[in-house]
């Protein structure tokens, strides 16, 4: 090879052929004279007719020098001309061996480590050097020694693999296959990642050279080292990536999220602060676009180390959340969903309907097409509520119900197995005498894998009735073998139960990162969106490689369906490719037999990434003696003989140009045309909005203002003053009677207490806001038909949000609720209600100490039981109820007809006589709803220990 300053000549020999340039200096220099145009008549012909002979004319001296600069063009470009040639040659007299990092790392430049590849290739060719190519990828075996001529053809073959390379093996391989020889000329074209397997490859290559070879590595530049990305949890419906870098910054990038179809769905910048080697980028996306993302991806970085893939464990479901009680924004770390909303936020979309009616509320929830639904302490929901979830859950939805109070009375039909009555508690009957523990879950369960902490302890929980057939499956237990974690499938989704509270009333495992994960678990059973009108219950995102995985599945192998290349680019997988045990695709390392990508049944199937939460990426150290140059320099020449080639084909058409135009005299002949181009005007035609006639929308408008005026006086009456209400029953003297029986409390109410309550208010329970009044009075009719489960619903709501309710069956003769003789008036009229544990009024309750110390609660008859919701029998329950709802029980239920005692005429006569106690009865009937009204104005108020002393000195103690 030839040089001459950064040109060098492969074939010099060749430019000899530049002396022979004069020689056709002739030759180049003939041009054939231009043609004359000749103008008929024959006389006109003749007369410009010469006798004399022309000889060629001379092409023009610039015309000449171009044809010379092509030729001379055409020898350049057979003598093989390279800019910068390769001059060095390789230390020692042994073969070259060239170490390749073929893993992940180097994907993202592989076309500058496939040139220096080259380059030091064609460097042992011109040393006569044979050569051993040593590629550290798992699986690729050592190559050589070979002649170059044949290394660049195994070369060829070389790329990135979606995996680590295993330095370590091939150490042991080249100590293996290589003892015994040194002086070999070691070039390593590293990644510049430390991938934690010591200093065996270093010390095997510093072995291998000897004392005359040397080691060169070659790392990438700092803008061109590796980059990897996870994902994290974010915060609401986002997506978190958390991005890696083999280098400390300062570096910037962007952060794609695609779907699996490959169409972009957000960008997210990040910058890498200086000295950092990790940083964090955020997609702000709704919910139902984030849901579409399959993959993530660096732009830019092409290698598999660069893209996460996404499943359905990645994608943030919509959780909806109701509970029984009452909402407590001011002590949230006693509401029962409290927890569970710390639980599920950080991986997905919790919301709370804006309904306090638990009904509305789960519509409200399954129209926003939430995929879980959670209920707390809700023992019984309306028949058309319990419908509509059916329907919800045929679709693929997740109900996940917990115990409470309400639900120790056997709850309904939407539960995975059948109750108890009564629960099982610390020191009460069926109990512990210490409190249990979680024993290990099974491996059907999935919740398998799930570490259980000793310091979980169960004190309550509701038992399954052993009695009942079920085909529930257990997914948790207790250390005594008794369900803790119940569920069952219907249609495509489930039911399941947690046997315990949501907050830590009964168990502290609301407090444990345990809880956390059953609840992640739980959800991920179902799609990431449930849309029962449109019978949608998959996945948001309908690509094949990114499906719902059932969290449920037995532990079986999964095949793989769809791998990553080392450029991150998914592909069939090859065929050495081997299943996957579901419960290690979360632990195990990419290989050759398990490279990333999606793993199992096509509809369920599982990412398997490069890089985890633990990956951290470390730079490379320096190899101790060894020449470290950074960045790729080891670079083939560049060939000019393409561009030489190039520049002759240019030079010849322009040289025949020239020939044409010089042999037609230099003229052009043009032929005008002209182009007919016609305008359409187009006009728009407005045609003026016709308004509706007023005299046809003034019916519309007069028959719909009644109404609205009609619920903004109500409103307006109702919240102005405080009114005591009663139900209207449609039996016109009932109703008088409740209205007067108020009337007549009303009064003494003002007389001898600070309340002054206004006229009472007859409220139509099918259609008035109840959530205006603190009392209200409900007579029972002996022929009450159950009510809808629209009113239902909203007579729950009102108990549930601090609302008293007393139903009076008018007939102390009449049994009441929990001695199994309960008035059958009144159980069809609220036996859909989720009515909690009812007990006659303890002799402590506050009920008998809110005004007056009463021991009984009569009205017109005496002899009838006054129910309330029963009291917790543990102390900390008890104390945890009254902080929660402030002492007050929803519903109170009596027989002795109390309105009819209350009742007084406009002379303030008693209507209705008393019996058998005559007017002391009626007083006390007076006393007892003076009672009634203070216990639902201030709750346990008389319940504090200040008052006791009072207390005793009135009862002479």
């Amino acid at each position: 090879m030839m040089t001459l300053g950064a040109i060098g000549f492969l074939q010099p020999w060749i430019l000899l052929g530049l002396a022979v340039l004069p020689a056709i200096w002739w030759l180049l220099r003939l041009t054939p004279p231009s043609p004359h145009h000749v103008v008929f008549p024959p006389t006109r012909l003749l007369k410009d007719l010469k006798s004399t002979e022309e000889t060629p004319a001379h092409s023009p001296w610039w015309l000449t020098a171009l044809r010379m600069l092509l030729a001379a063009l055409i020898v350049l470009a057979l003598a093989r001309p390279v800019l910068n040639p390769d001059r060095e040659s390789f230390a020692g007299t042994g073969p070259l061996l060239l170490v390749v990092d073929n893993g992940w790392g180097s994907a993202s430049h592989w076309p500058e480590r496939r040139e220096a590849i080259d380059a030091a290739i064609d460097r042992a060719m011109r040393d006569g050097r044979t050569v051993v190519l040593a590629p550290t990828a798992p699986g690729d075996p050592l190559i050589g020694p070979i002649s170059a001529e044949q290394a660049r053809e195994r070369a060829a073959g070389l790329g990135p693999q979606p995996y680590a390379p295993d330095r370590k093996a091939l150490a042991e391989t080249l100590g293996r296959e290589l003892a015994g020889k040194m002086d070999y000329s070691v070039v390593w074209l590293s990644d510049g990642l430390d991938y934690g397997e010591g200093s065996a490859l270093p010390e095997a290559l510093a072995k291998l050279a000897g004392s005359s070879g040397n080691v060169v590595m070659l790392r990438p530049e700092r803008d061109d080292a590796a980059l990897a990305l996870d994902q994290t949890a974010g915060e609401r419906s986002g997506l978190t990536a958390r991005i890696l870098s083999g280098v400390e910054g300062p570096r910037a990038g962007v952060v794609k999220a695609v779907t699996g179809r490959g169409e972009p769905l957000g960008e997210a910048s990040f910058t890498l602060p200086q000295g950092a080697r990790e940083t964090k980028a955020h997609f702000d996306l709704p919910l139902e676009i984030r849901n579409q993302v399959a993959r993530i991806e660096i732009g830019g970085e092409r290698s598999a180390g660069a893209v996460y893939l996404l499943d359905a464990r990645s994608e943030w479901h919509r959780v909806g959340i109701i509970s029984g009680e009452s909402r407590e924004a001011a002590q949230p770390l006693l509401s029962p969903l409290y927890y569970v909303q710390r639980a599920l936020s950080p991986y997905a979309d919790v919301v709370t309907p804006a309904e306090a009616n638990v009904s509305m509320g789960v519509h409200e929830l399954i129209e926003d097409k939430v995929s879980t639904i959670v209920l707390a302490d809700i023992g019984k929901l309306v028949p058309g509520t319990e419908e509509e979830l059916e329907r919800w859950l045929k679709a693929g939805g997740v109900l996940i119900r917990f115990a409470g109070p309400r639900l120790e009375q056997g709850g309904d039909e939407l539960l995975p197995v059948a109750l108890r009555r009564g629960g099982r508690q610390l020191g009460g009957s069926l109990s512990w005498s210490t409190p249990q523990p979680l024993a290990p879950f099974e491996s059907t369960s999935p919740f398998r894998g799930l570490s259980v902490p000793d310091d979980v302890k169960v004190n309550r929980q509701v038992l399954a009735d052993p009695t009942m057939s079920t085909v529930a499956q257990i997914w948790a237990r207790l250390a005594d073998g008794t369900p803790l974690v119940t569920a069952s499938s219907r249609g495509e989704g489930w039911i399941v139960l947690f046997h315990v509270t949501a907050n830590s009333d009964w168990s502290n495992l609301p407090l444990s990162g345990l809880f956390v994960e059953m609840l992640r678990r739980a959800v991920n059973m179902g799609p990431s969106k449930v849309d029962v009108t449109s019978g949608d219950q998959s996945q948001t995102a309908a690509e094949p490689s990114k499906a719902a995985s059932q969290t449920a599945a037995p532990t079986r192998a999964l095949p793989p369906i769809q791998t990553l290349d080392g450029y991150g680019q998914l592909t069939p997988p090859p065929a050495r490719a081997a299943p996957l045990s579901a419960d290690q695709i979360d632990t195990a390392h990419t290989s050759p037999v398990h490279p990333p990508g999606y793993y199992g049944p096509s509809g369920a199937a599982r990412a398997f990434n490069i890089i985890t939460a633990k990956t951290v990426l470390k730079p490379l150290k320096p190899i101790e003696g060894a020449a470290e140059v950074s960045g790729y320099v080891m670079r083939k020449p560049m060939p000019l003989e393409p561009w030489l080639y190039l520049a002759v084909l240019a030079l010849f058409a322009l040289d025949v140009l020239i020939v044409v135009l010089m042999s037609s005299g230099w003229s052009f002949s043009r032929r005008a045309s002209q182009a007919a181009a016609t305008l359409l005007a187009v006009g728009l035609l407005t045609v003026p909005h016709r308004p509706a006639d007023a005299q046809t929308q003034a019916p519309a408008e007069q028959r719909s203002a009644p109404a609205a005026n009609s619920n903004e006086d109500f409103a307006l009456k109702a919240s102005l003053k405080t009114h005591l209400a009663y139900v209207m029953t449609g039996d016109p003297q009932i109703d008088e009677m409740s209205r007067q029986g108020l009337a007549g409390l009303s009064k003494v109410l003002t007389a001898r207490t600070a309340l002054e309550p206004a006229e009472p208010m007859g409220v139509d329970i099918d259609k008035d806001e109840l959530a205006f009044f603190p009392v209200l009075y409900w007579p029972v009719r002996d022929d009450a038909e159950p009510l809808s489960d629209v009113t239902l619903a909203k007579v729950d709501a009102f108990m549930k949000q601090g609302g008293l309710i007393i139903f009076d069956t008018r007939d102390q003769d009449t049994a009441m609720p929990g001695a199994n003789t309960q008035s059958k008036a009144l159980s069809r009229l609220i036996g859909q209600l989720d009515v909690p544990p009812l007990e006659p009024v303890p002799e402590t309750h506050v009920l008998t100490k809110s005004f007056y110390l009463m021991r009984s609660f009569p009205g017109r008859f005496d002899g009838g039981t006054l129910w309330v919701e029963a009291e917790p029998e543990d102390e900390a329950d008890r104390t945890e109820r009254s902080r929660r709802t402030d002492g007050v029980s929803s519903i109170v239920v009596t027989s002795n007809d109390l309105a009819s005692a209350w009742a007084l005429d406009d002379s303030n006569r008693p209507i209705y006589a008393a019996v058998p106690g005559g007017e002391v009865q009626r007083e006390m009937a007076f006393r007892a709803g003076v009672n009634l009204v203070m216990y639902a104005l201030t709750g346990n108020y008389k319940a504090d220990q200040v008052h006791v002393p009072a207390l005793l000195e009135r009862l002479g103690q």
